[in-house]
């Protein structure tokens, strides 16, 4: 018989009366209590809720959490509370999606994509690089600036280019000033522990995310912003006779079976792609504005904060940073498409360790739909000191799936987990006990199933592309300030002790010149 939920440990430390342990995990840097718990108690216990809501189950199993993830799409769905508070961020895009009304992108990485996204890390790299002649009386010296204000810029131009045949304008147009700065006040926002009580009111009384806290009052401000920039892109695009070119981008959404050249047959039903599970609700003008929200946020957020994070350890790590410059200095020209795909293996190694080190979405939460039995990979010992190997989930139990702590999992990455380490990836006796088909490269940074992040060519293309741009010619210096970071829809970084200043990554950044010297 499966073992009922009440079989297997509960954390037992700091949980507070009111707040559970999520409150702990919330305002822990990097969601550190998820990985501390699993280290003590093993790959599955429970956690306390929040104003008295019921355990929580967090999987780390990774056998489990590819059952749920892949084969029980439909029996596990996204957290109430995040398809609220995404429905109020973006519409109901794809991030809100479930089920049949989810989609993946189709789109390879093609000469064309790489094309677009070299343009714009060119062109950003070329814009930080007046910002510090022009304020800076020894450009050798440097400046110390937010570096994730200017990954933005670069991830946005991205976006907008490659999917909605609009131009941001490198960050310096009105439509990406007004997107960066709602962004950042909403995120500053959620750093307060003030979001949690948020979050958790919204699971238990769903009407609250429409009172005027705070943090969802800012959530709100976002996506008033977003939508008037999408009916501007989408109206720009018809008045210019492009409607076509973006309604492609969004076929290769919708219909995950089509080809390329069949694709064109089925572009004029992009505006009649059916929502619903029963295939009941069509799609509106408006639902296709919740879409390119979506793709403002995701494909600007995501990869600029993971570009920023890898930065910073490049700074703390200039022997990295060093080896880097050098693989790409002796090509002895800009990389090719081919080299960043398959040519430059140090880049290859860097790119792998800083999404598996620190994936900005830390943790998924999913509720069952219905009663099921999980099995686990490795049994787990109980209470009561027995093993066991499957539990019994009842419909309506929420399950977290720590994203961040399965990514540092010493049984599987070594005793160096929790550390900035590339070079492991070079290493085939130091990956022999990681699942390659499990997630992306045996992470779960993109997710897997169904649900995989479905940009994550174009993330993984652009994260590369502009590393490579921005370490050519900049070198990047540790300002000594402690970074933290905290889940607020995405993780975000912030100067510990200073989070009245709101999200940011200071880096002192000076030039190189083209013999790779400072």
């Amino acid at each position: 018989m499966p073992s009922p939920l009440i079989d297997y440990d509960c954390v037992q430390d700091g949980g507070h009366w009111l707040w559970g342990h999520e409150m702990m995990a919330h305002q822990t840097p990097y969601e550190g209590a998820y990985t501390e718990w699993m280290n003590r108690y093993g790959p599955v216990y429970k956690i306390k809720g929040a104003l008295f809501h019921p355990d929580i189950i967090v999987i780390g199993d990774q056998v489990t959490v590819r059952h749920i993830l892949g084969k029980m799409t439909y029996a596990y769905v996204k957290s109430p509370i995040i398809r609220t508070l995404t429905e109020r961020l973006v519409g109901k895009g794809l991030v809100w999606a479930e089920a049949l009304i989810y989609w993946k992108l189709r789109a390879q990485a093609t000469g064309n994509m790489f094309n677009n996204i070299s343009v714009c890390a060119s062109m950003g790299a070329d814009n930080l690089e007046a910002h510090i002649i022009n304020n800076t009386g020894n450009p050798k010296q440097g400046l110390t600036l937010d570096i994730v204000d200017w990954t933005e810029s670069i991830t946005l131009d991205i976006t907008g280019r490659f999917a909605l045949n609009y131009d941001f304008e490198s960050g310096k147009g009105h439509a990406a000033k007004f997107i960066k700065q709602s962004w950042k006040k909403q995120s500053s926002t959620n750093l307060h522990w003030t979001a949690v009580l948020g979050q958790v009111a919204v699971r238990m009384f769903p009407f609250i995310a429409y009172l005027p806290i705070p943090s969802l009052k800012a959530q709100l401000a976002v996506k008033r912003i977003l939508q008037e920039i999408s009916q501007i892109i989408v109206n720009q695009n018809v008045s210019e006779g492009r409607e076509e070119d973006m309604l492609t981008t969004m076929g290769v959404l919708c219909f995950p079976e089509a080809t390329f050249d069949t694709l064109h047959l089925l572009v004029p039903r992009a505006f009649q792609v059916k929502l619903s599970n029963e295939g009941q609700i069509e799609s509106t003008k408006d639902e296709l504005y919740d879409h390119v929200c979506t793709m403002i946020i995701a494909g600007q957020d995501t990869t600029a904060s993971s570009l920023a994070f890898s930065l910073h350890q490049l700074a703390m790590h200039p022997e990295y940073q060093t080896r880097l410059r050098d693989e790409i200095f002796q090509l002895g020209r800009e990389p090719t498409y081919d080299d960043l795909m398959s040519g430059m293996p140090w880049l290859d190694a860097i790119v792998m360790e800083s999404f598996r080190h620190r994936p900005v979405v830390p943790h998924l939460e999913r509720v069952a739909t219905e009663d099921s039995v999980l099995r686990f990979g490795d049994p787990i010992q109980g209470s009561d000191g027995k093993k066991i190997t499957e539990v019994l989930i009842k419909a309506g139990q929420a399950i977290i799936i720590p994203v961040m702590s399965i990514n540092h999992i010493k049984s599987v990455w070594g005793d160096d987990a929790d550390e900035f380490k590339p070079e492991r990836w070079l290493d085939p006796a130091r990956l022999e006990l990681v699942n390659r088909k499990f997630g992306w490269n045996g992470m779960l940074t993109f997710s897997d199933g169904p649900r995989q992040c479905i940009g994550y060519r174009m993330a993984v293309l652009a994260f590369k592309t502009t590393l490579a741009t921005y370490v050519r010619k900049f070198e990047f210096h540790d300002t000594g300030a402690v970074m933290h970071a905290r889940y607020v829809g995405t993780m975000q970084s912030y100067v510990a002790g200073e989070e009245g200043k709101g999200t940011q990554m200071p880096l002192r950044v000076t030039l190189v010149d083209d013999s790779g010297a400072n």
